[in-house]
């Protein structure tokens, strides 16, 4: 299992990212508000200020947190990720990595002597 986590730089897109996963069968997905550092340097450091765009909200991002249980699936939420926001290599699009989870417990639920998601 692997956690993928995608940091959208668009947020008003999100909710058609999550409607491609349920497309494509994947089912569970957290979504956080989150802020990039330039944003957050350029209210103490003059530096910075001028990487932050005039006007953005101060939580200018949304993070997608999905576990994933396959290649296919990454494969999968990545292809529904780009449908939505273009390819990733692309400037202020966003960015997409995963973590492999070596431990969870909670994931899976007991329905008498079974496990489900």
């Amino acid at each position: 299992m692997k956690l993928l986590i995608a940091i959208i730089n668009n947020p008003e897109k999100v909710v058609d990212i999550l409607d491609e996963f349920y497309k494509v069968e994947i089912n569970g997905a957290t979504v956080m508000d989150s802020t990039g550092m330039a944003h957050i340097m350029a209210n103490y450091v003059p530096f910075f200020s001028r990487f932050a765009e005039v006007g953005d909200e101060p939580t200018a991002n949304k993070s997608i947190f999905v576990v994933i249980h396959s290649e296919d699936q990454l494969l999968k939420a990545i292809q529904s990720i780009e449908k939505i926001i273009g390819d990733l290599n692309e400037p202020d699009t966003g960015v997409v990595m995963t973590v492999p989870i070596d431990f969870q417990k909670g994931l899976f639920k007991k329905e008498g002597n079974e496990f489900r998601l």
